[in-house]
């Protein structure tokens, strides 16, 4: 089991919990801001099998 940390604007984080969700990977969401520009980002705290950690950051290059 891995975990996966991501960092995803606010924008894109919808499409990426409903497809993240939809493939049955468990995910918890936090709202954070920081950053250069201080924008408001998703930090998204995904457990994954090893097996499947390729799967999740292919959706998450594919929903961002």
């Amino acid at each position: 089991m891995k975990l996966i940390v991501a960092i995803v604007n606010y924008n894109d984080s919808n499409r990426v919990l409903n497809e993240l969700s939809a493939h049955n990977f468990g995910v918890t969401k936090l709202t954070t801001t920081g950053g250069f520009l201080r924008n408001g980002n998703r930090t998204f705290l995904i457990g994954a099998e090893d097996d499947r950690v390729q799967q999740a950051l292919d959706i998450l290059k594919e929903k961002c």
